[in-house]
C-alpha cells in the first residue's frame, strides 16, 4: 500500500494514493463524483439504473436468455459463499480445483456448510491439471460439481476455463466459476464455455 504520508508516493491525477492491493482497488474521480448522488431505492430513477446494470453484467458474458445476474451486497468471499451454499445441494459432492488461497478458502467454506468435497491441488504457478480432471470425474461418479478460480487472485495464474468447461459438461456435471479477478477483463463467453454460476465483485 502507499505512504500516504508521502508527498513522493505515487498518487492518481485526483491526488489520491494509488492503492497497490488485490483489492478494493483505487477508485476514479468521475465514480466518486457519480456517487455523490443520492438515491431512494424505490426511486424509478434508481430501479432503471439497477435493471441496466444487470442487463449489462449478462451481456458482457453473453449469457442473455441462460443466466441472470443476482446483485448481493458483500466482498468477494461473500459471493462466493453464497455460489457454494445455494448451488451445492446438502447431498452433493464438490469438486474443488485449487492452485491458490482462493481455492483453499473454498474448501473452507465447504467446511463451514458441512459439504461434501474433493481437492485436486497443483502448485501456485501450475494451471489446472485438465487431465487429472477428466479421470478424477471419470473415476467419482458421486461428484455433482466442479469450482475453479478463473484467476487466481494469490499469484495471477490463469486457469483453462473453456477446457474446465469441456471436460466437466462431458461427464454431465455442474461448473461454477470464481472470476474475482478476471471478470470483465479476460473473455468469458456463455455460448462456447458452459456453467451454473459466475461470481465476481465491483471492488475488483
Amino acid at each position: 500500500m502507499t505512504d500516504t504520508t508521502n508527498p513522493d508516493a505515487a498518487c492518481s491525477p485526483s491526488g489520491d494514493p494509488y492503492l497497490l492491493t488485490p483489492g478494493p482497488l483505487t477508485t476514479s474521480l468521475s465514480v466518486k463524483q457519480a456517487m455523490l448522488h443520492d438515491f431512494g431505492s424505490r426511486d424509478a430513477t434508481f430501479i432503471d439504473l439497477n435493471a441496466r446494470i444487470l442487463d449489462r453484467l449478462v451481456a458482457i458474458v453473453n449469457g442473455d436468455g441462460s443466466h441472470v445476474s443476482v446483485p448481493l451486497q458483500g466482498s468477494g468471499t461473500f459471493v462466493v459463499e453464497a455460489m457454494i451454499g445455494n448451488f451445492v445441494p446438502a447431498d452433493g459432492r464438490l469438486l474443488i480445483l485449487i492452485n491458490g488461497a482462493y481455492g483453499k478458502r473454498i474448501a473452507k467454506i465447504c467446511d463451514y456448510y458441512r459439504r461434501d468435497y474433493l481437492v485436486q491441488e497443483t502448485a501456485e504457478d501450475v494451471p489446472v491439471d485438465t487431465a487429472q480432471l477428466d479421470s478424477t470425474l471419470d473415476a467419482n461418479p458421486d461428484i455433482s460439481h466442479v469450482v475453479v478460480v478463473h484467476c487466481e487472485t494469490t499469484s495471477g495464474i490463469l486457469n483453462p476455463i473453456k477446457e474446465v468447461s469441456a471436460i466437466v459438461a462431458r461427464h454431465q456435471r455442474s461448473l461454477l466459476i470464481d472470476s474475482m479477478s478476471a471478470f470483465g477483463a479476460l473473455p468469458l463467453d456463455a455460448r462456447e464455455i458452459q456453467f451454473d454460476a459466475v461470481v465476481a465483485s465491483s471492488n475488483k
